[in-house]
């Protein structure tokens, strides 16, 4: 199968293309492009979950693009000169597939005065804009392809096919003016090579090399100090390549001087500890949360906030593909700085335990210390575990029911407060250890106590 026909292939399959042939029938002086990742994966045969799909529109006025896809699904206007659409076609929801971008051609010219950040761009839209021009300003080669969906040829002027073949991530242009004007796009290049596992070529890894310490570089906006690269796209950048391939992307980021830049107090152990980083060789790619706590496990209390803060790790949206929970990775180190031992495990409290072991926390919290050569520590959580799902005759997926409650120790004659809490923790001790099985003997302890104290 030629390359042309894989795309034609990939264009076929989805059931929210309907739309292409006519499209193409109805326009005839228009070209319609297949571009970006679709294009680069389409062509490396990538089996993806949901696909991105991003279309050019050459030679067709912005007032008819809008009539003719109106009629066919939600469109929305991202912005006036950029001349992007969102495109939801009819019977299909955001949970189903991505919104479609619909683009004119465009040109990109830095702003006077451009630092480097990702919208520090005059960017203007161009019916009659050769596709070439508009190829010519993305930023690496894999990705500056385009497909006429008319005349089925691919368009490749700056040897993407080649970069393709060779496994290589390459800058489209001088790589380190590529980065000049969006500092973020080093960091796009590391992903990428993480999640194809291509190598990034010698020019372009020593532009972020020479450059990647930038990508702090900061500006006064109103008075105030704030980083020329958002935080947010940072940390989506970090998580999304340790999701996608955590050894090659730590590999990558080493290389390339990421944690220096980034997390330079992660950096300063790996360069005392050479084992620092052994348990992450085993890490799998659905573990982004696992990976960046044992990434960051030796900060203190003191550094682990702001380390996370400073690396935008806390600014990941809800729902994100990364996966990243931030408040779990500062759980996780906490129980790991805690010191857990089989000894410790086995006679903690059991209202404690269930805390830390008996839910999906508790699960991720075994595989790091697995990671780290305490799989005996794990295994006696998992026995334990085990042992009073057992006696409760009830699965790991199910939980089991309090046999009192907060209005219940009210009724019983003991004042609200604190310790409140504390008695409940206490049921809840002797219910998981087995020695009180029901509502009738709790509420019978409860009055026994209070009798004892009264």
């Amino acid at each position: 199968m030629s390359q042309e026909e894989r795309l034609m292939q990939l264009i076929r399959e989805q059931e929210s293309l309907f739309w292409v042939e006519d499209f193409l029938s109805e326009h005839p002086e228009a070209n319609l492009y297949l571009v970006g990742g679709a294009v680069r994966d389409g062509l490396l045969g990538r089996k993806m979950r949901t696909i991105d799909f991003d279309f050019v529109i050459q030679g067709l006025a912005p007032e008819k693009i809008e009539t003719w896809f109106s009629a066919f699904g939600g469109l929305s206007l991202v912005g006036q000169h950029f001349g992007v659409y969102k495109f939801l076609p009819t019977g299909f929801t955001t949970d189903q597939i991505e919104f479609i971008d619909i683009a004119l051609p465009r040109t990109e010219a830095v702003k006077d005065g451009a630092l480097g950040g990702y919208k520090d761009f005059d960017i203007q839209s161009d019916p009659s804009l050769p596709i070439e021009d508009d190829l010519a300003r993305r930023d690496f080669t894999i990705n500056a392809m385009a497909f006429d969906l008319r005349t089925r040829k691919l368009t490749d002027p700056f040897n993407g096919q080649v970069d393709l073949e060779d496994r290589r991530i390459r800058a489209v242009g001088d790589p380190a003016e590529r980065f000049q004007e969006d500092l973020s796009r080093m960091l796009r290049g590391l992903r990428f090579a993480a999640e194809l596992h291509f190598d990034i070529e010698d020019t372009t890894s020593k532009a972020i090399v020479d450059h990647i310490i930038e990508i702090n570089r900061i500006r006064e906006i109103d008075g105030k100090q704030v980083f020329v690269v958002p935080r947010e796209i940072i940390g989506l950048e970090i998580t999304k390549a340790l999701s996608r391939s955590p050894v090659k992307a730590i590999k990558e980021f080493l290389k390339h001087g990421v944690l220096s830049a980034l997390l330079p107090e992660v950096q300063r152990i790996v360069e005392v500890d050479e084992r620092y980083l052994d348990p992450l060789w085993e890490v799998r790619a659905d573990e982004p949360t696992i990976t960046i706590a044992l990434l960051l496990r030796g900060l203190s209390e003191q550094t682990l906030k702001e380390a996370i803060r400073f690396a935008g790790l806390d600014t990941m949206p809800k729902g994100s593909s990364s996966k990243l929970n931030p408040d779990l990775v500062l759980w996780l180190i906490k129980q790991l700085h805690a010191g857990l031992t089989t000894k410790t495990v086995d006679v903690m409290p059991a209202s404690s335990f269930e805390r830390k072991f008996m839910n999906g926390k508790g699960e991720l919290l075994n595989r790091c210390l697995e990671l780290l050569g305490q799989g005996d520590v794990a295994q006696s959580a998992r026995d334990r575990r085990q042992n009073i799902e057992g006696l409760w005759l009830v699965d790991s997926d199910e939980t089991i029911a309090p046999l009192l409650s907060g209005n219940d120790i009210l009724a019983s004659g003991i004042d609200a407060g604190p310790g409140v809490r504390l008695i409940l923790d206490h049921i809840r001790d002797k219910q998981l250890d087995g020695k009180l099985m029901t509502r009738e003997a709790a509420l019978k302890y409860i009055k026994n106590q209070k009798n004892t104290q009264d």
